[in-house]
């Protein structure tokens, strides 16, 4: 998990120990988009919930990364929206090996799964 305030660090740290998570999520502050490009293991899940001018270069640094059957959730889809929020919900879904959905929950999850078949077979 990836943040740029020790605030909102501390809490998200704070509400994954409450939810008996912490042991599984790998806590960091810092750029989102030079971390993801940094990973050197693959990515098995990843929640997308910061600014959402970051979605699309997040999705290019983490597509490379993502193991098979990774799933993405990109979180406020629906509300508040705008343009970027629509931008990345169609790059997620235009990328190879990416099937997606837009679930109406909370503010909106976009939930996608990463199959390599599927990128193999569109190439």
């Amino acid at each position: 998990m990836q943040c740029l305030s020790e605030q909102h660090y501390d809490h998200a740290r704070d509400m994954a120990t409450k939810a008996g998570l912490n042991a599984y999520i790998d806590f960091r502050v810092g750029d989102a988009v030079e971390m993801i490009g940094a990973l050197a293991e693959p990515i098995d899940f990843l929640l997308l919930d910061l600014w959402k001018d970051l979605y699309v270069p997040c999705l290019e640094a983490f597509h490379p990364k993502l193991a098979p059957g990774a799933i993405i959730v990109a979180d406020n889809m629906l509300r508040p929206g705008g343009d970027s929020v629509q931008r990345y919900g169609e790059a997620v879904r235009a990328r190879a090996g990416i099937t997606s959905v837009l679930l109406p929950v909370g503010s909106g999850l976009e939930v996608s799964r990463f199959t390599p078949a599927q990128a193999r077979d569109s190439g």
